[in-house]
């Protein structure tokens, strides 16, 4: 189906999974995810697009920081921050022989998408935001609560519970079991380490700087985890204002529960700029 293929970020292996050609587009997980949560876009997407779904540090086929890097205030190298997974991209981008790529980020991966453009702007062709927020109100003081919540249920009891409200009402249990058994596969020291990054940025002042095509996505059912206003801020902020791009039918990952619509935006997007 697609390849998989490793670079190397701080000493560590990164996994990336790859398929296709055309413009580059590199997919970015949420918190709760691993690369394999793209697996429909690598399908559909592949035959116009070259497209790459990275495991940030700690997930998936990617090594597992030392345990010292995953404790509270580590922060050496190989610790998970914000510009890690940044890193992390960028040491994909540069395995896979590329200047640059657009980048679809959902939940934290558009926050990671941010950071990347906030390090290093030229690498960023376009940005494709997925239910995701440039500042979560609340976030940086929600942070102890969630990390005792994953201490006391453990990754596989966290994920049962948590794998059905990503995704819409009424979503399938294939659906809800493909969530759970990507959710359940994170470290629960990796998921800890990465929830204190998910939830405390601030790109506010970022957003009007953006100077490449930005397109934000929201599915119509995530009024929880990244309610519609964190994306219409994002939308309304930038240099050059847009609107939301409603995915119907979906929660906080439309690109599971609508890959139809979802694919069919992203590919628009992509190609509409190629053509440009």
């Amino acid at each position: 189906m697609h390849g998989i293929s490793f670079a190397t970020s701080d000493g560590l292996r990164i996994a990336y999974s790859h398929a296709g050609s055309g413009p580059p587009v590199v997919f970015l997980h949420g918190v709760g995810s691993t690369a394999e949560i793209w697996r429909r876009q690598m399908l559909a997407l592949a035959p116009s697009l070259r497209c790459i779904a990275i495991d940030y540090r700690g997930y998936g086929r990617s090594d597992v920081p030392p345990a010292a890097s995953l404790a509270r205030g580590a922060n050496a190298a190989q610790a998970i921050s914000r510009s890690a997974f940044a890193r992390d991209l960028f040491a994909v981008l540069d395995a896979c022989g590329l200047a640059s790529a657009h980048l679809c980020g959902c939940s934290l991966g558009g926050v990671v998408a941010l950071e990347c453009y906030a390090q290093a702007s030229e690498r960023v062709r376009s940005l494709i935001l997925v239910d995701t927020f440039a500042f979560y109100p609340g976030g940086a003081e929600s942070i102890d609560e969630r990390v005792r919540t994953l201490d006391a249920l453990g990754i596989e009891e966290f994920a049962r519970s948590r794998a059905p409200g990503v995704l819409r009402p009424d979503a399938s249990s294939e659906h809800v079991e493909f969530v759970r058994a990507g959710m359940a596969s994170i470290p629960l020291e990796v998921y800890k380490a990465a929830t204190r990054v998910t939830w405390t940025g601030d790109y506010r002042d970022l957003l009007p700087r953006i100077a490449v095509p930005t397109l934000v996505m929201w599915g119509e059912r995530d009024d929880v985890i990244a309610p519609y206003e964190r994306s219409a801020e994002i939308a309304y902020s930038l240099r050059e204002p847009s609107q939301v791009t409603v995915v119907p039918n979906a929660g906080h990952l439309p690109n599971v529960d609508n890959p139809e619509f979802f694919n069919h935006a992203v590919s628009t997007f992509i190609q509409s700029q190629d053509c440009a």
